[in-house]
């Protein structure tokens, strides 16, 4: 078997949805045996239409990593990681006086501060409720994740702060411009993927993973070949082994003409073969683009 574990936003596209080119080279990649898998920091009924896009059969990652829900069967979890509702207060109260916005994610659900127009009306839209009752830096329920969103300055600099004072009782990673994700211990795309094919019993022989931001790191280390974007940050490039063209350019259209054009040779080091190009982490080669 061989699979393609891919990130959404920045790199399977650029909008809300996945244009038809990109659906297209999707549909050769399974035709020549890949199965595609998606690792997203959404909720699943944000990520399901970009699961049924590209017509992945297999569960999903989300909540970057701290749910793996197969949506075969409906809304249920393949596998799951909380963060105790006492951790989440005192995370809760280091950013309470910040301008950032912060989320609480239950299952299916989001909590946010009463005034938090935009998370209400983003998350309406897709029919996830929400909910606006978080008054003050407390939790009624253990949630999956935490996310402040805002100033990316003041992302970092919470993040920062937030890393030392929870000395390993959460990760804390960007998620994006501006999205600061604090997750359960040990929880990552990575050790989602990780814990899938122990428990699922898939027999992989090759694992591509395309990601573009720092939360996609521990997904790349997973890979036998690791891809990003020439957008992304220069973390995440010197843990990629292929940089593409950025998602707004359909860059992902490249990764699919790659797959095809090497064949059972990932993980080789050689693109194709008798071409002289190589490819390793750390010093990628880049398609489509020369690069910066």
């Amino acid at each position: 078997m061989k699979l393609l574990v891919t990130d959404i936003d920045g790199t399977l596209t650029a909008e809300n949805s996945v244009p038809g080119p990109v659906i297209e080279a999707c549909g050769r990649l399974r035709r020549a045996g890949w199965r595609l898998m998606i690792a997203t920091g959404r909720i699943w009924a944000s990520a399901r239409p970009f699961a049924e896009a590209i017509a992945s059969d297999l569960p999903a990652i989300v909540y970057d990593g701290a749910r793996i829900m197969d949506g075969r069967g409906g809304k249920a979890p393949f596998r799951e990681w909380r963060i105790s509702s006492r951790v989440a207060g005192e995370i809760l109260s280091m950013g309470w006086e910040s301008s950032l916005l912060v989320q609480a994610y239950g299952d299916e659900e989001v909590t946010c501060r009463p005034s938090d127009e935009v998370t209400r009306r983003f998350f309406r839209s897709l029919g996830v409720v929400v909910r606006p009752d978080l008054a003050s830096p407390r939790l009624s329920f253990n949630p999956y994740r935490i996310i402040y969103y805002g100033d990316p300055v003041e992302a970092r600099e919470l993040g920062k702060r937030i890393k030392i004072s929870m000395k390993g009782r959460v990760e804390v990673t960007l998620a994006g411009e501006g999205f600061l994700d604090i997750l359960p211990p040990g929880v990552s795309k990575g050790a989602a993927l990780r814990a899938f094919l122990e428990d699922s019993g898939l027999k992989v022989g090759r694992i591509v993973a395309a990601g573009d931001h720092l939360n996609d790191v521990g997904l790349l280390r997973e890979a036998d070949l690791a891809v990003t974007f020439r957008d992304a940050p220069k973390e995440v490039i010197e843990s990629a082994h292929l940089v593409l063209p950025p998602a707004s350019s359909m860059g992902f259209i490249e990764l699919c003409s790659f797959l095809e054009e090497s064949g059972d040779e990932i993980g080789s080091d050689s693109f194709p073969t008798g071409t002289g190009l190589t490819y390793r982490r750390g010093c990628p080669l880049h398609l489509g683009t020369s690069p910066a």
